[in-house]
């Protein structure tokens, strides 16, 4: 060993699964002097790994990662290598076991310049070894940048699903299936029992349910007396095991391409789950061939590719949508593939629509003030980009995980305090608050909130006001109107109970509950006796969808009604009413929720309208026969 090799290099703790020692080392290192050679850290690590693959042949399989970590700012040159007989013996033994390379550079902008050449040179000959083998290299400029550099926990890639992916009947590429981003959830807790003292004890805490008859308690049902049941409606319907696999889908694994389409067709919101790589078969040229071919005429036409895809026989059957993401020297032009929902995964919420009413629309000087503020917080303002995904760790994660640590460390470790430089990462970045204060100085200019006074009373209602307020018992219903709350629509009051709930908010209560309403009133009136006031609830239900962009609701309604009492010998003088009051379908010229054109709401109310010659027919058989006043009710 020369004089100059192996400097200020300490070797904290030899290779071995990590316990609390190796914690508190990596806590609490020592700090060193001086300046050492990269090329021979790396030297040294290599050695102890190769080393204790040898001992343990276990650890030379290939589903074991062996991987080596290189953090560095690269500022002190590293001993030059010209004939490269050094750098090649360190490739020789990494890739002999496997050995993936992970190397992070720690820039600083004020040293950089100042040792430009040295760290040229490191670069040289870093990048010499590691074109070599398996790596990973990525720049970092803040310290906080690290912590998404080490993972909680690494995931290998494992292939969801491997086979053909099927375009047609005629083209097959043989591809691989794995997860490119997955929410990470916290570690879960699982139940120990201390209660056995024996060495080989898993210490594993097993639980077992039993059910018993609701006649006889003291009666335990058996397992083959058990079947599932499921709700429908407010009747249980009992369903055997046998009769559940036989009602399943039990597709094939497969993976095919149904069609495709734009871009601009399939927006981001429709993606559900997980997004995963549509990657080719790896020892496969002629799949990465077509693979390449496909993704690059996606990209070129910004086109998608939907895909019908079972990952595992005999399992439930997906829609997805493919887009291309085209790699480069080290990685190969391949797919992401994101579900796609089903119709019954789809909520929609319908909202009034902003272009209805000309004071909802911005000015030029509010939209100029909203384009400063988006300006003025560009995460991607120097050149840089701030908050990338790749390296920014989630804060709560970082909590436990410290806590985890320090409660391994000492039993007794309180709850450690927010670290603030953790907090730091998803706030906004330094040199963009004084420039986005400005910008939103602007936007609450423009967007000033005003408190409107409230109207005067008219004459009239000036007049009644002090006789309202000297009424003692009008005093007392106004404190009980205001203490109450609507919960639903009655037939007592149908009209003032939706009213009440629409001020409430509760939009949907109030629709459903006045349908209902209607529907009771008719149906259960002795004759006409009700059908004035479920007549008066109509135009009132008519005029507030209007209001609130509900108009759709409004129409299946009417529609609704009149296929039920139109033809409906003993309801049809209800429908009667409405029609006489020409009440018809919600057009498009009073409300931009709806697409029922004015001549089709027209062409409804003339379509729906009884004539003479109809009503001749129908009070020809009542002539006959006497009604029955009670035929309505059970």
């Amino acid at each position: 060993m020369g004089e100059d090799q192996y400097m200020n290099i300490t070797v904290e703790q030899e290779l071995k699964f990590p316990d609390t020692t190796f914690l508190s080392s990596v806590l609490s290192p020592e700090q060193g002097s001086g300046s050492s050679d990269f090329v021979d850290a790396l030297t040294i690590a290599v050695d102890r790994l190769h080393r204790t693959v040898n001992d343990r042949p276990d650890l030379g399989k290939a589903n074991v990662v062996k991987r080596i970590v290189l953090i560095s700012n690269f500022l002190d040159a590293a001993k030059e290598d010209p004939d490269d007989t050094f750098g090649s013996i360190l490739v020789e033994r990494m890739q002999d076991k496997g050995v993936r390379m992970e190397v992070i550079s720690v820039d600083v902008p004020q040293y950089d310049s100042q040792f430009a050449a040295a760290k040229k040179a490191n670069f040289e000959l870093l990048n010499r070894i590691l074109g070599g083998v398996t790596h990973n290299i990525r720049h970092v400029g803040d310290p906080l940048d690290l912590l998404g550099a080490f993972k909680s926990k690494e995931y290998s890639a494992t292939a969801y699903y491997s086979g053909p992916f099927r375009i047609a009947d005629t083209m097959t590429i043989k591809v691989k299936v794995t997860k490119k981003s997955s929410a990470e959830k916290f570690p879960s807790t699982s139940k120990y029992s201390d209660r056995s003292r024996s060495d080989d004890a898993t210490h594993t805490v097993s639980l077992d349910t039993e059910f018993r008859a609701v006649s006889n308690p003291d009666e335990v049902v058996a397992p083959e007396d058990k079947v599932k049941a499921y709700k429908y409606g407010k009747q249980t319907v009992p369903i055997s095991s046998e009769e559940e696999n036989h009602l399943k889908y039990l597709p094939e694994k497969d993976m095919q391409a149904i069609g495709f389409v734009g871009l601009d067709q399939i927006p981001r919101h429709m993606y559900m789950k997980d997004s995963w790589l549509v990657a080719p078969e790896k020892e496969n040229p002629r799949a990465h061939v077509a693979m390449s071919a496909l993704a690059r005429a996606l990209h070129r036409m910004q086109k998608a590719c939907i895909i019908r895809f079972v990952p595992r026989a005999n399992q439930a059957v997906f829609v997805g949508c493919a887009t291309p993401l085209l790699g480069g020297a080290e990685r190969p032009d391949c797919l992401v593939l994101n579900y796609l929902p089903f119709t019954e995964d789809v909520r929609s919420y319908k909202f009034a629509a902003f272009n209805a009413r000309e004071e909802l629309q911005p000015t030029q000087d509010q939209l100029r003030a909203a384009e400063n503020l988006v300006d003025a917080l560009d995460l991607a303002q120097d050149g840089s980009e701030h908050l990338k995904p790749e390296t920014t760790a989630n804060p709560a994660l970082h909590r436990f995980f410290a806590f985890m640590a320090a409660r391994a460390l000492d039993p007794d470790a309180q709850l450690p305090a927010h670290d603030l430089q953790v907090q730091h990462t998803l706030s906004c970045p330094f040199g963009h608050k004084d420039q986005a204060q400005a910008a939103l100085n602007q936007l609450s200019e423009q967007f000033s909130v005003q408190q409107q006074a409230l109207p005067d009373l008219g004459d009239a209602d000036a007049a009644a006001a002090p006789e309202l307020l000297g009424d003692p018992e009008a005093e007392f219903r106004i404190g009980e109107a205001a203490s109450s709350r609507v919960d639903s629509v009655s037939t007592q009051s149908p009209v003032d109970d939706f009213k009440a709930l629409i001020q409430q908010g509760q939009m949907s209560d109030a629709i459903e509950g006045l349908q209902k309403a209607v529907y009771t009133l008719v149906d259960t009136s002795l004759g006409d006796r009700f059908y004035n006031k479920a007549f008066k609830c109509v135009p009132a239900f008519r005029e507030a969808c209007i209001e609130h962009s509900q108009g759709q609701a409004f129409n299946t309604f009417l529609e609704q009604m009149a296929a039920k009492y139109e033809h409906d010998r003993l309801r049809a003088d209800f429908w009667r009413r409405i029609t006489d009051a020409k009440i018809t379908l919600v057009s498009t010229d009073e409300s931009s929720a709806v697409e029922t054109t004015r001549d089709q709401s027209e062409a409804f109310l003339q379509q729906h309208t009884p004539t003479q010659q109809a009503e001749a027919q129908e009070a020809a058989p009542m002539e006959e026969e006497e009604e029955d006043e009670f035929a309505g009710m059970e």
